[in-house]
């Protein structure tokens, strides 16, 4: 592939979401195309533990790919990997006529941020609802709606009961501690991991940063935190899969990212809850919640209306070319 293509495609590739911010990818240009390696250096080994969500955000970044290619009149085949520790490749053949089909939401990739704010009490129009949850098509894969708290409020005990277990660890504290960036410098330097501004923390220096996150933000304060953002939110999104699997994982990912841009599109704000997914005795007891028991809900994203937080901050293409 030219390198200019390449270099255009992948700049939108880097813009999806990941854990932690994480950015687990390497991208490879090949002659058939792109392979989009897993990057496990930057993998979170105590919040999850089975990489699937380190799957999810390279399903987000070959969506980001794929539409991105389009736009270059490219035609595409993707092979999904057989298992976790597998790249996707992406086979992309020339239009030589431009009569490629192009596929929408290129200009909403760059403004769709993962918005960790209080939402306000704005309704959801039933017509922007319908398009929230018709606006993917993929195999295994489909989106269970629960607007207004009337419908959600019964999965709440269950973030609740996942969060305090997760901040009774003090590993998964370590880890999570590990990928904040306290300072705008920090998040400047590294680009990656949380910038504190994006939760609307005041910037406090890595050391003393730490210090209160090691010290003083307890399960009991999260949970408070907790009850208080899902009093200002106005719905949440169920990722619901057939399957447990690595290609299950990816097409979760792209799943996930046609909603956040649709959202986007429609100026309609999400972030990830998703700590009941990580913890899978939680998981099973909330899909007996849900009666979806012979399936798995493996992404749980709040949304609603709200201001634009900072944006997180990207590795340059340079740092996540494969190999390198």
């Amino acid at each position: 592939m030219k390198s200019e293509d390449f270099r255009f495609i992948i700049e939108y590739a880097i813009k999806a979401p990941s854990g932690h911010n994480t950015q687990p990818w390497k991208f490879e240009n090949t002659e058939e195309g792109i392979v989009i390696h897993p990057d496990f250096s930057r993998s979170l080994p105590i919040v999850d533990k089975e990489n699937y969500e380190l799957y999810i955000s390279l399903g987000c970044a070959l969506e980001n790919l794929l539409i991105a290619a389009s736009h270059k009149d490219y035609q595409y085949t993707v092979q999904y990997p057989d298992n976790a520790p597998s790249c996707i490749k992406v086979k992309l053949t020339k239009s030589e006529t431009n009569e490629t089909i192009k596929r929408p939401l290129l200009d909403y990739i760059a403004t769709r941020q993962v918005t960790k704010s209080k939402y306000n009490d704005r309704s959801i129009t039933a017509e922007d609802l319908k398009k929230l949850t018709s606006c993917f098509s993929v195999d295994g894969v489909s989106v269970l709606l629960l607007d207004g708290k009337e419908r959600f409020e019964k999965i709440i005990p269950y973030i609740i009961e996942a969060n305090s277990l997760q901040f009774k660890n003090k590993k998964f504290i370590s880890e999570l501690v590990n990928w904040i960036r306290f300072s705008k410098r920090e998040a400047e330097k590294t680009r990656d991991g949380i910038w504190s501004a994006t939760m609307a923390m005041p910037g406090l220096g890595k050391f003393v940063g730490s210090l209160i996150m090691k010290n003083f933000v307890t399960a009991k304060s999260e949970a408070k935190r907790l009850t208080d953002l899902l009093e200002h939110t106005r719905g949440i999104a169920v990722f619901i899969t057939d399957n447990n699997n690595a290609i299950t994982w990816v097409k979760t990912g792209q799943a996930f990212q046609q909603f956040g841009l649709t959202a986007t599109m429609l100026g309609i704000s999400h972030a990830h809850l998703n700590m009941p997914c990580e913890e899978l005795a939680v998981r099973e007891e909330m899909a007996k919640e849900l009666n979806i028991e012979a399936k798995h809900p493996l992404l749980l994203i709040r949304y609603g209306y709200a201001d634009k937080m900072p944006y997180s901050f990207r590795r340059t293409i340079d740092e996540v070319k494969y190999p390198g």
